[in-house]
């Protein structure tokens, strides 16, 4: 019996199925980032290395980093966190 599993897709990835795949797997990298530094920071709190008021301030500080820096990178000019479903297909019919 040949249980090889076929893993060749049905289809060839388009351009925009690779840029969203990158996108995907570039999103959760930064949210594992975020994570971690949580868990270091939070370890700092527990250990009282960092006051618990300056440990949520850096926390906060850095997420917020994390975040500006990986939406500059995700979004495209004409691309925006708070779309209305109407403006997205209008964008997607656009290219």
């Amino acid at each position: 019996m040949n249980r090889k599993v076929d893993w060749t897709p049905a289809r060839p990835m388009t351009e925009a199925d690779k840029k969203a795949a990158n996108q995907q797997q570039y999103a959760y990298t930064v949210l594992l980032i975020m994570t971690m530094i949580n868990i270091v920071f939070g370890v700092l709190m527990v250990s009282k290395i960092v006051t618990v008021w300056l440990g949520m301030i850096l926390a906060f500080s850095a997420m917020t980093i994390v975040f500006a820096k990986a939406k500059a990178r995700l979004l495209d000019s004409d691309e925006s966190l708070f779309e209305t479903a109407d403006d997205f297909h209008n964008r997607r019919k656009k290219s």
